[in-house]
């Protein structure tokens, strides 16, 4: 026999849901401050209504094959957070740079080509951000100039080969967000700086939390990156634990690859923007990748 649930119970659940749902996010934000950047960090409690999530360029594939690696290691972890994120009442928006066509008759993807031109569209916001004013105040903190793939050259060549008998682009064969991010029908899906602008204006949205990679290129400098909402006055700020560099421990200042990721995360923090984790967002601890 199937258990009968009464009125009162479902009432009472759906209450529950409705006051997770609207219930403040407590964030704790973390920056560098002063001549010597002491670490401060600030409380604040934000509206889910008025929140958003970047979800920056987790590809099903990449032309580095650990920085590969690394993504499917950390997408489990981050879909958890958007999924906690989504229960609060955070609207999501997946942003996979040049993966649009697979989703061209998703609702996401509708919803985000939809959206009014918004009043307040900054005249720049379509384009990539290299620097912000603020950035002048200290000297960028890794050589990336190599692009930061940390491989042994005959591993990039046999990555580059089994990419080409998929049919891809050896550098660029990316075509979908990872597979292991789940998709909501009510999150959006956009690669434009100005669509991602017009969804926050039409909705309100005046809190902003990246997630993705890379932090020193894609996360920082896209359309709808770190600088760009930081300078155009959207209150940002990176999940510093869901992030990774292209950074080559071969190159300055010859660290190891996840320090390398936490200078840019300082860099971040002194001159762009301030950084949670993860669990204040979804609990259980903050994500490390192995060996770490």
């Amino acid at each position: 026999m199937r258990p009968i649930v009464s009125l009162a119970t479902v009432a009472l659940i759906l209450s529950l849901a409705a006051a997770q749902e609207n219930a403040p996010l407590k964030v704790a934000l973390r920056s560098r401050t002063g001549d010597a950047f002491e670490i401060v960090t600030k409380a604040e409690s934000w509206n889910p209504k008025e929140t958003a999530i970047i979800v920056c360029d987790m590809w099903d594939r990449h032309h580095c094959p650990t920085a590969e690696k690394r993504v499917v290691e950390l997408a489990p972890r981050m879909n958890e957070v958007l999924k906690a994120a989504r229960s609060k009442g955070v609207f999501i928006i997946n942003a996979p740079s040049s993966c649009m066509e697979p989703y061209k008759n998703h609702p996401g993807r509708i919803l985000a080509q939809n959206a009014p031109k918004a009043a307040d569209l900054p005249k720049d916001i379509g384009v990539w951000c290299y620097k912000i004013p603020s950035e002048d105040k200290g000297k960028y903190p890794i050589d990336q100039s190599d692009g930061g793939c940390d491989c042994e050259d005959k591993l990039v060549v046999q990555h580059e080969n089994a990419m080409a008998k998929e049919g891809r682009n050896p550098k660029a064969p990316w075509k979908a967000q990872n597979e292991l991010l789940t998709i909501a029908d009510n999150d959006a899906i956009s690669d434009s700086g100005v669509e991602i602008w017009n969804l926050l204006t039409q909705r309100g949205i005046k809190n902003l939390l990246l997630v993705g990679v890379h932090t020193n290129m894609c996360v920082l400098g896209r359309p709808f990156g770190l600088r760009q909402l930081a300078k155009n006055g959207k209150n940002v700020a990176l999940v510093r634990d869901l992030t990774d560099t292209m950074y080559n421990p071969e190159r300055w200042p010859n660290v190891s690859h996840f320090k390398g990721t936490d200078l840019i995360v300082e860099h971040i923090e002194k001159f762009v923007s301030p950084t949670i984790t993860s669990d204040q967002i979804a609990g259980g601890e903050p994500f490390r990748f192995k060996g770490q």
